[in-house]
């Protein structure tokens, strides 16, 4: 099964040891499923992780972000960047590159807690929060 993780989630999986991302990226670990990447989300993985306000409160190294972008990378499956995507989550032009990267690689889903995709509507791919995931996943 491919799946496509946001950012925010993705950041959240790497803060904490608890909570829905952290046991998502869990399962991705233990083989349940394979993560779809690009450039575009590891960068933007990197930067937030790497931001002041984040660094300093989780403590969080230039060589962690590095370390955690190389597992990304190496661990999941890598597209390239989609170019020109077309306009599909309202208010937020900025993430229409995820839907255009999970239609792509063919993710059956994509992961987020980002309430600018509940009105994203397309064909064959599903738009579920991580706690829904893991259900998915734990059910079968």
């Amino acid at each position: 099964m491919h799946i496509l993780i946001d950012a925010d989630c993705l950041i959240a999986g790497t803060l904490t040891s608890e909570g829905a991302s952290t046991e998502l990226l869990d399962l991705w670990l233990d083989g349940e499923f394979e993560l779809i990447v690009c450039p575009r989300l590891i960068q933007e993985v990197v930067r937030a992780l790497l931001h002041p306000r984040i660094s300093n409160k989780y403590d969080i190294t230039k060589e962690e972000a590095e370390g955690f972008a190389q597992r990304l990378l190496e661990e999941g499956v890598p597209f390239d960047d989609p170019r020109d995507p077309p306009r599909v989550v309202p208010d937020d032009p900025n993430d229409d590159y995820l839907v255009a990267l999970a239609l792509t690689a063919e993710a059956e889903f994509l992961v987020t807690r980002d309430r600018h995709f509940e009105q994203v509507r397309t064909r064959g791919l599903r738009i579920v929060s991580p706690r829904q995931m893991i259900r998915r996943l734990r059910s079968g």
